[in-house]
């Protein structure tokens, strides 16, 4: 028998996908009476994010491989995240946290899962047609084949 979720894992990046995921995440977590734990993925440093510079790298690169204009991205990035998320959440009586996660976005939420007793991740989906899905892959499916707790891939 399945058994209530212990907190609903809500991975965000400002898309309409994630916007879609937050506001079902926000009506569940309301009935459940369970906590979202809004996560956000950001490479874990400037080279995960831009590659080995194969030629001089352009001055706005350039600048983000300095470790505290690297920090501030990091942060500005997950704040806008964060803010679109808990936009769309409004006034859901359902308590809210955030965590950022270093690394691939699938890979660093599959691995933030492992670490809890009975999350239920809630995802957007980019609504790739079949093909492109295929051939690009996609966040939504990497999670959804490769978490070991229950998945919902809202579109």
């Amino acid at each position: 028998m399945a058994s209530k979720p212990s907190v609903l894992l809500v991975p965000v990046d400002g898309s309409d996908g994630a916007a879609a995921s937050a506001a079902y995440a926000a009506v569940l977590g309301e009935a459940l009476g369970v906590p979202l734990r809004l996560l956000y993925a950001f490479p874990k440093d400037p080279v995960d994010m831009f590659g080995v510079p194969t030629e001089a790298p352009r001055s706005e690169e350039l600048e983000y491989f300095s470790p505290d204009a690297f920090a501030r991205l990091r942060d500005e990035s997950a704040r806008k995240a964060f803010d679109a998320a808990r936009a769309v959440i409004g006034d859901h009586d359902v308590v809210v946290e955030e965590e950022v996660l270093s690394g691939s976005p699938a890979e660093a939420i599959v691995e933030h899962a492992r670490t809890l007793d009975q999350p239920t991740i809630i995802i957007g989906s980019r609504g790739l047609s079949g093909l492109k899905e295929m051939l690009l892959g996609s966040v939504s499916q990497r999670v959804l084949h490769h978490a070991q707790c229950p998945v919902t891939v809202v579109r």
